[in-house]
């Protein structure tokens, strides 16, 4: 048994531990809860998974929202106190098929539907924010090849000896898996070469070191880095997180990634609209399924996933209660199938699985200081949606579905 696997073992028993202490803790609080509360099921929102409990590398996270602009990465390493840095591609990439190691057909979509993967490409710099052992799976990277992370490779079922297919024929051979800490919770990662072959070439985010003395918070950093930025920026905003300010080193860390979209509300194919390049087409199916209209008070006729409806009426008979629905003058989207690689939220959102809306858009254009009442994101925090008017380049009106383990609000 080598290193790699000693600390796989001995992470699967703290996981397992973890996990066992967590889900007594839950049965326990579900008594109390149901003894002495008559809420409800309905109005609770759905569960996500438990990761392993491996902490974030010791790296500053930089992103922009729609993606970096070209030589941002490198021209970070030019600010005072900035020493090691590294920047890295994610995009979404298009899965036609996956194999077992046996070479067994595994997902077989029918086309023209695929699998979107959200996909970060990495330089040989990236294993040096990692810790060992497991810096060495990425050190040891050729081209057309990959790691997933563990809650991939669990929602998959596929591990090491694995082979992945994308549109254009391009293939991926898994090599192993990494904790989803440790690849800023992305469903794959491959070199950049490797990337750019699959899709994957939009700069997105920037992790880097800085001096042992140096006594920096990610305020004193964010004025240095904006004046980085190009005039012709699409949103001239920068986000900056130091050590243990995020969950998970990526770009749209507010965002609930993918991958975990895919594991509370199901994984759907889709592949891009013809018709409208800034939207996909999802399989009628799961549309079917999840999917569902409904008229609520305040909001009106909406149509979103049928897991986040109970929350949404939840919070709307709360902010009533306040005296704050009167705010809501218009109700935007909430169940949208977009994808568009410079989209401020990212390439792959919420509004994808119909969990999150827009709520008094007229008031709270893009990019403009938001005039949301605090007693509307108090409750629609409550009920678990987190609220764009917090991320450096505002959307005031849009709430998101969204976990505990995203940056803080």
């Amino acid at each position: 048994m080598d290193a790699l696997e000693r600390r796989a073992l001995t992470r699967g028993v703290v996981t397992f531990i973890v996990v066992t202490l967590i889900g007594s803790t839950i049965v326990w609080l579900g008594g109390r809860s149901e003894a002495g509360s008559s809420a409800p099921t309905s109005a609770t929102g759905p569960s996500p998974s438990v990761s392993a409990a491996v902490p974030t590398p010791e790296a500053w996270l930089a992103w922009i929202p729609g993606g970096l602009p070209s030589g941002f990465g490198d021209l970070v390493s030019t600010v005072p106190d900035v020493t090691a840095t590294t920047t890295a591609t994610a995009d979404i990439a298009w899965m036609t098929a996956s194999l077992d190691a046996n070479g067994d057909g595994v997902d077989q979509p029918e086309p023209p539907m695929m699998i979107p993967m959200d996909t970060t490409g990495v330089d040989p710099t990236f294993a040096t924010f990692l810790p060992e052992p497991e810096r060495q799976l990425v050190q040891n990277l050729r081209p057309g090849q990959g790691i997933l992370s563990e809650s991939e490779a669990n929602l998959r079922g596929l591990g090491a000896g694995a082979t992945l297919l994308f549109r254009g024929g391009q293939k991926v051979a898994i090599v192993g898996t990494l904790p989803d800490a440790l690849m800023g919770a992305y469903e794959l990662l491959v070199p950049r070469d490797t990337a750019v072959k699959i899709g994957v070439t939009t700069e997105r985010y920037v992790l880097f070191h800085v001096k042992a003395n140096a006594t920096l918070t990610a305020d004193d950093l964010i004025p240095a880095f904006g004046d980085l930025l190009p005039v012709q920026t699409p949103y001239p905003a920068v986000e900056v997180r130091a050590p243990g300010d995020t969950a998970y080193l990526r770009a749209n860390d507010r965002v609930m990634p993918p991958l975990f979209l895919k594991q509370t509300f199901g994984e759907f194919q889709a592949h891009p609209d013809t018709t409208d390049p800034r939207h996909i087409v999802i399989e009628p199916r799961w549309v079917q399924d999840h999917i569902q209209s409904a008229t609520l008070p305040v909001l009106g006729s909406i149509t979103c996933n049928a897991d986040v409806l109970p929350l949404l009426k939840r919070a709307i008979h709360a902010i009533a209660a306040t005296g704050a629905a009167s705010a809501i003058t218009d109700v935007g989207s909430c169940f949208d199938p977009v994808w568009s690689v410079h989209d401020p939220s990212g390439p792959l959102t919420p509004a994808d699985w119909g969990v999150s809306i827009e709520l008094d858009p007229s008031s709270n254009p893009p990019g403009e200081q938001p005039t949301m009442p605090k007693a509307i994101v108090q409750q629609m925090y409550k009920v678990g949606f987190g609220w764009g008017g917090n991320d450096a380049y505002p959307q005031g009106a849009l709430f998101r579905y969204r976990t505990v383990s995203a940056a803080r609000d």
